[in-house]
């Protein structure tokens, strides 16, 4: 016999597994490594994309570019790309790396977008994430979307499942 609570309880289920299902973004705020200041209710009305990442990750050669390219895909439109580093910003630190250095090693990268800190990683414990690289997609109401754990050169430009996320965010 046909159970329409246990199809809609099969069904959020489903959502919850591929990360549709949407839940509040977490109110952080983020220093820019040019001394800026970001907050997510400082752009409400995009969609956000925020990148976590270290310079100590193997694949950051390939994934700055990738992720660049993914940005200038989208420039021009309500769409917001940050790579946030969850490198140390205290001399002396394990995985240390001063701003200037840090603006320098993105650059040599091909990442022309805005560099996030979170050293404590306090942002990156709100949004959960416990591998890098993590992408984290945010919609224009505030609403956590979608997080991608990894990044996979292989698999076309990499990232594949974010833009099938925002493109259908900005429809």
């Amino acid at each position: 016999m046909f159970n329409p609570l246990k199809v809609k309880l099969a069904l959020v289920g489903v959502l919850v597994g591929t990360g549709l299902a949407l839940a509040q973004a977490p109110q952080v705020t983020l220093r820019g490594v040019d001394g800026s200041s970001f907050s997510l209710a400082g752009n409400r009305g995009k969609v956000i994309v925020l990148s976590f990442g270290s310079t100590a990750v193997p694949l950051v050669a390939k994934e700055l570019p990738a992720f660049q390219k993914l940005a200038d895909r989208y420039a021009g439109r309500d769409v917001a790309f940050y790579w946030v580093s969850i490198n140390a910003a205290a001399p002396g630190a394990r995985n240390y790396i001063s701003d200037a250095d840090l603006q320098a090693f993105a650059q040599k990268n091909g990442l022309r977008l805005p560099l996030l800190r979170d050293p404590e990683r306090a942002a990156s414990r709100a949004f959960g994430v416990d591998a890098l690289p993590t992408v984290v997609i945010i919609d224009r109401a505030g609403q956590v979307s979608d997080k991608q754990v990894g990044f996979d050169p292989e698999r076309g430009e990499g990232y594949g499942d974010v833009i099938r996320m925002v493109d259908q965010l900005l429809k």
